[in-house]
């Protein structure tokens, strides 16, 4: 197993959320499960985390997750309000006590030649909205990653763990 800096971000959540007692999920879209097999790549993983769905579709954002169809059809898949109920919903179908979701557009660019013009304001490439849902709250915030369409992936990967470890420490200690 490689340990590059995302392994031992996933380690420090792991431990962090045992300390805390508390269970996660998530909802995947354009990260595939990453954010999941992330975190179960660290030992002990099963006792905080709860299950996640990759809803890479539409159709299973709708039919399994329950995201309103209207939702997506006001907003677009890729959206604030799509993310809150992506997450709100996982994490009560999941019975977390936090649940994260990732939607967004990771793009399909191989090398720094092809990458998109930040000041395209058409071009979507690493925009990812992030969905957060405790019993108390449920909000959404959006992120703008640059690089491949891999780097994209792992970064979002990153900032889901490090939106779950601020919660913790500004809720928890």
């Amino acid at each position: 197993m490689v340990h590059d800096d995302l392994y031992y971000k996933a380690y420090d959540l792991v431990e962090e959320l045992k300390a805390c007692d508390v269970k996660v999920a998530f909802a995947e879209s354009l990260t595939g499960g990453m954010i999941s097999s992330r975190l179960v790549d660290i030992e002990g993983a099963s006792e905080v985390f709860n299950g996640s769905v990759v809803s890479y579709t539409n159709d299973v954002k709708r039919d399994i997750l329950g995201v309103k169809a209207d939702t997506i059809e006001a907003y677009t898949e890729v959206s604030e309000e799509c993310a809150k109920e992506m997450a709100l919903n996982v994490r009560n179908m999941m019975k977390a006590d936090i649940a994260v979701s990732a939607t967004g557009y990771a793009g399909g660019y191989d090398n720094a030649n092809d990458y998109p013009d930040p000041d395209d304001e058409d071009d979507l490439t690493g925009t990812v909205w992030f969905g957060f849902s405790t019993e108390d709250e449920t909000f959404a915030v959006t992120q703008y990653f640059v690089g491949a369409r891999d780097s994209v992936r792992l970064q979002a990967v990153e900032f889901a763990f490090n939106l779950i470890l601020e919660y913790l420490k500004e809720n928890y200690e």
